[in-house]
């Protein structure tokens, strides 16, 4: 029997471990929101794209924005359902604002 250390391995051979395949990556790529974004929570329409019907806010791998612009968004609708500008549950709020 031989030794297994490194000299006595062949190429290729890992303790026979199947090895990880690369995820294939896809052509689409999201597009992002343009860097100068900001978020105002007077801006009640400029919130409600990143509510849920739920209220929950969308999280930021899935609407393309930055590190950055996921807190200041955070920020600004936590204060918007603070003062009462955007309710808890998002369906009772469509139509009540006009867009100014």
């Amino acid at each position: 029997m031989m030794d297994r250390d490194r000299g006595d391995r062949e190429r290729g051979d890992r303790d026979d471990k199947p090895r990880k395949r690369k995820m294939k990556r896809s052509n689409f790529r999201k597009k992002r929101p343009p860097a100068d974004l900001t978020f105002d929570y007077k801006r009640v329409y400029d919130l409600l794209p990143f509510v849920t019907e739920e209220g929950k806010i969308i999280p930021g791998r899935v609407s393309g924005l930055r590190a950055s612009q996921q807190r200041e968004l955070t920020v600004a609708i936590r204060r918007a359902r603070h003062l009462a500008f955007i309710s808890p549950i998002r369906r009772f709020v469509v139509g009540q604002y006009s867009r100014d």
